[in-house]
């Protein structure tokens, strides 16, 4: 009997590679260079549409730094979800109290939550906590709400995670952009960024309702880049106003309280006092802590 090389065992596993969501049956979607040396294979899912890449081997070296150099768009990201959270609690999500914002990266956002009123803490397995020191939650902890923005499109195994974060908190609100019904392949949509090398997983409206239902949970979504999984819906109307920066900015006035800067500042000098420095800043690594 021939010998089976390790290129025929690859080439049967893209075959029948099932979808990482729904588990069902996925077709060749392109091939394009990631990092501009790895040549990676996406495959998108028959029955929810779901891409992905197949074995993106090279994750080390795409997290080598936390958070990828072409994000310049990280700062305006996070003030716009800032403000279409602050929106959220205040219009649909009135009984949330606590949140963690998993996959803080640097910690922007919880600065921003905390100087808005809100009660946020960071983690991130991977990325150092600079602009919410102090505020680290850890990993077993319990909120009313997980934040989870930018993440999804960085999951390897997006079930296991999700049940991750499903396990910390009963509403999830996250962003992601999802696939549009038009492209054809991997070097038709500016979200692949094979340049970065960190997205490989990549969600229709469809595969989102799976996981939903999965988890025994409700998914309110623009269809295009916000979305909810929680016991109950959201207005997808208003997710759609918040999907636009310009007009969460207008409706984050509601969410906006007392800001914590001072209280937060008094107890970090409170502790410094009797326990030193907060704690230590996180090894660099991937920025989404799953």
């Amino acid at each position: 009997m021939p010998e089976t090389t390790n290129q025929q065992l690859a080439g049967n596993f893209h075959m029948t590679a099932t979808c990482k969501i729904c588990e069902a049956p996925t077709d060749h979607f392109g091939r394009q260079l990631v990092l501009a040396k790895f040549d990676a294979e996406y495959r998108r899912c028959r029955d929810c549409g779901y891409v992905f890449i197949v074995d993106p081997h090279w994750l080390d070296e795409a997290y080598s730094n936390a958070i990828a150099a072409l994000d310049t768009g990280i700062v305006t990201r996070n003030l716009w979800l800032a403000d279409a959270t602050s929106a959220l609690l205040a219009l649909s999500l009135r009984d949330v109290r606590r949140t963690l914002d998993f996959g803080g990266g640097s910690g922007l956002l919880v600065r921003l939550m905390r100087d808005r009123g809100h009660d946020f803490s960071w983690y991130d397995a991977y990325c150092p906590n600079v602009l919410a020191a102090g505020f680290e939650a850890a990993p077993d902890d319990q909120f009313d709400m997980v934040t989870a923005f930018e993440l999804f499109e960085h999951l390897l195994e997006p079930i296991a995670s999700i049940e991750r974060l499903r396990a910390m908190a009963p509403v999830i609100v996250f962003s992601t952009e999802l696939v549009p019904a038009g492209v054809r392949g991997p070097d038709k949509w500016w979200y692949f960024a094979p340049e970065s090398g960190q997205h490989i997983g990549f969600f229709t409206v469809a595969s989102l309702t799976i996981l939903a239902r999965r988890f025994g949970l409700e998914l309110s979504t623009n269809g295009r880049n916000l979305h909810v999984l929680a016991p109950h819906r959201v207005s997808s109307a208003l997710l759609s106003v918040l999907g636009k920066p310009s007009r969460a900015s207008w409706l984050a006035k509601y969410g906006i309280r007392r800001s914590l800067a001072h209280r937060d500042a008094a107890l970090l000098q409170a502790r410094l006092r009797t326990a030193g420095a907060p704690g230590e800043p996180q090894e660099h690594g991937r920025s989404s802590g799953l």
